[in-house]
């Protein structure tokens, strides 16, 4: 997934405060609450199917429910399932009580049927899901998946209109949280059906489940509101009655909009970031989130060659890279999993250290002289032009900006020519393989080290580079398989396999991201997470 981020607008807020008195959601004013946000990229999709960036994931999260939620402090929390549940035979069986009464915001009830539709339609390779994957857990997915087998084979079934029951091939230690993930989430198979190819494709052409609903989204505009759904089981605790979103890439118009009362937050840039950092409005959000350099392994490609790769690796600078270039915070990469994310469950080591490839992540010309001339005889080659593909949001421009100077100036005969696109074409771009090289950010979809290392296994959807290694594959599976329910030989896979990645320099990890913003500070109870959707608007109010 991506990035973003908001500021209370003056007028507003303060429009807001004299409505809304204490700002208590069971308050007879409360429905005047509002604060408008900014998302850094484009909305692509609500269809939650087809969702593969993180706007459209933040806006779902706020429009949709699961059966469960992820509150403060990372923790899931029961939303359309009336608990938390705790699994059977063997952590394999799942049964899930709905709350009674569910309804989507049209009126028609949502059952559990909602969620055996929504599951199969994403499985069916009909609708070509780019999250597929996530669901292998579930009995029959893969199979399903792979055209293998019916989608009415899946793992999950409809026991009555309020009980669902998942069966899944072996214990999954971090269900709880796919649970809250918006792949996940139950589609009603009227709508989808009335609404055809145009499903999710505008506000118009979607029903909602969660505590807002989207209004005024065309498809193509760059701006749009959620509202208050007053079918929302739990409306009595969301105090907001609007949140306008706009889409602002431009970090300084964002913080003119902000300064100005026309944006209630602000993504700042690194600058912005330095400048702001003692405004008693400004945040900064740790996330479990690494960008890299993806690279082609297609065949006749220079950076199929892993002496090609190393040599790109060893001449970015990730220190000059986070401090000057970026210096919002974001700190060097050491390796493809972020740190703080999973530590040894017997030393309390960090993932990080313990997998850790010093070369892989260093900063030596020299050396990555003698891998160019390696690799450029290999290849058979004497000059490489390589295009470099990003999304045309600013920090992601800067960093390509600063790939190309560093490739240019260190390895003779290296071209690199920067081809920054919108969020779809860039989207569209890496998915079809069409680069060499490719500036990605993923954000983990869950707490659990399967959300970064699972990407770099043979065909999935978003490796990007289609890096392809059976030992790697294998320790992957083995920590979703065989190893699933032995934490430390889980551990220890990972780390294998982590070193591995970072041998080939399957990827080329840039740096460790943060979110760095101006939050009014009248804005309370936006619950952000390091991982999934960050943003989630239920809880927020507007006090005095």
């Amino acid at each position: 997934m991506k990035n973003k981020w908001k500021k209370l607008g003056t007028a507003t807020l303060l429009l807001s405060v004299l409505l809304a008195g204490c700002g208590s959601a069971k308050s007879s004013e409360a429905k005047h609450q509002s604060f408008s946000v900014m998302e850094q990229s484009d909305l692509l999709t609500t269809d939650s199917s087809q969702i593969t960036d993180l706007t459209s994931f933040n806006m779902v999260n706020n429009t949709e429910e699961g059966l469960y939620r992820v509150a403060k402090g990372n923790k899931p929390v029961a939303a359309l399932a009336e608990k938390v549940v705790k699994p059977t035979n063997n952590g394999k069986t799942y049964t899930f009580k709905l709350r009674k009464g569910l309804k989507w915001s049209n009126g028609d009830a949502l059952t559990a049927q909602d969620f055996v539709y929504s599951w199969r339609r994403t499985v069916n390779p009909k609708t070509k899901a780019g999250y597929a994957y996530i669901m292998q857990n579930v009995k029959n997915a893969s199979a399903i998946s792979a055209g293998k087998m019916k989608p009415n084979k899946l793992g999950v079934k409809a026991l009555n209109k309020r009980t669902l029951r998942v069966t899944l091939t072996h214990a999954t230690p971090y269900f709880k949280y796919l649970m809250a993930f918006g792949t996940f989430f139950p589609q009603n198979k009227k709508a989808v059906e009335k609404y055809g190819s145009k499903y999710g494709t505008a506000s118009k052409y979607m029903v909602y489940s969660g505590p807002f609903k989207m209004v005024g989204w065309t498809g193509t505009n760059m701006s749009w509101k959620l509202v208050k759904n007053n079918q929302y089981w739990d409306k009595k605790n969301v105090a907001v009655s609007k949140i306008p979103v706009k889409v602002v890439k431009d970090p300084n118009t964002a913080l003119n909009l902000y300064q100005s009362g026309k944006l209630d937050d602000a993504l700042l840039s690194g600058e912005q970031a330095s400048q702001e950092k003692s405004n008693k409005a400004f945040v900064k959000y740790e996330q479990g989130q690494t960008a890299y350099l993806a690279m082609s392994f297609k065949k006749g490609k220079a950076t199929a060659n892993v002496n090609v790769r190393k040599a790109i690796s060893l001449v970015v600078n990730r220190k000059t890279l986070t401090s000057k270039v970026l210096a919002d915070g974001s700190t060097p990469a050491t390796g493809f999993m972020p740190t703080s994310f999973v530590k040894n469950s017997k030393t309390g080591t960090d993932f990080t250290k313990d997998a850790n490839v010093s070369e892989a992540v260093e900063y030596n010309v020299a050396k990555a002289k003698k891998y160019w001339q390696k690799g450029l005889k290999q290849t058979g080659k004497t000059k490489v032009n390589f295009e470099l593909v990003v999304s045309d949001d600013d920090a992601q421009k800067k960093v390509a900006e600063a790939v190309q100077s560093t490739v240019e100036q260190n390895l003779p005969g290296a071209t690199v020519t920067v081809r920054s696109l919108p969020t779809k074409g860039a989207q569209s771009a890496q998915l079809g393989g069409k680069f060499d090289m490719t500036v990605v950010r993923w954000i983990g979809d869950y707490t659990d080290p399967l959300t970064f290392a699972q990407l770099e296994t043979t065909g999935n959807t978003y490796n990007y580079g289609s890096f392809s290694n059976k030992t790697y594959d294998k320790l992957v599976a083995a920590t979703n398989g065989k190893d699933a329910n032995n934490e430390q030989k889980r551990y220890e896979d990972f780390v294998k396999a982590e070193k591995l990645l970072m041998q080939q320099e399957a990827v080329v990890p840039l740096y460790q991201a943060v979110q760095t913003q101006l939050v009014n500070t009248k804005v309370k109870g936006i619950v952000y997470h390091p991982t999934g959707a960050p943003y989630d608007y239920k809880w927020a109010h507007v006090e005095k």
